[in-house]
């Protein structure tokens, strides 16, 4: 099983819009355990500009089969957040 981090811009067009305007993927960082994909997940997040809004997963890949584990994003306030996914 190969694990990664991933993060995309998820910002909005309109705050109370569900729909991206853009989905901008980053490359993605491959890991050697769950661990160290949310803590590449976590450290993408809280290192980006408050502004572009980042959301990262932590996920694992078996074969052509991809789970996100972990998921973290800065709000529209500028929070940060985080959910543990099964």
């Amino acid at each position: 099983m190969q694990y990664f981090a991933r993060a995309m811009d998820v910002r909005k067009e309109h705050p109370r819009s569900s729909v991206p305007l853009a989905k901008r993927l980053y490359p993605e960082f491959a890991c050697s355990s769950l661990g160290q994909a949310i803590d590449q997940a976590r450290r993408s997040v809280l290192e980006s500009d408050k502004t572009i809004m980042l959301q990262a997963e932590a996920c694992s890949r078996n074969r052509n089969h991809v789970q996100t584990k972990y998921r973290c994003w800065i709000d529209e306030r500028g929070a940060f957040h985080e959910r543990i996914l099964g």
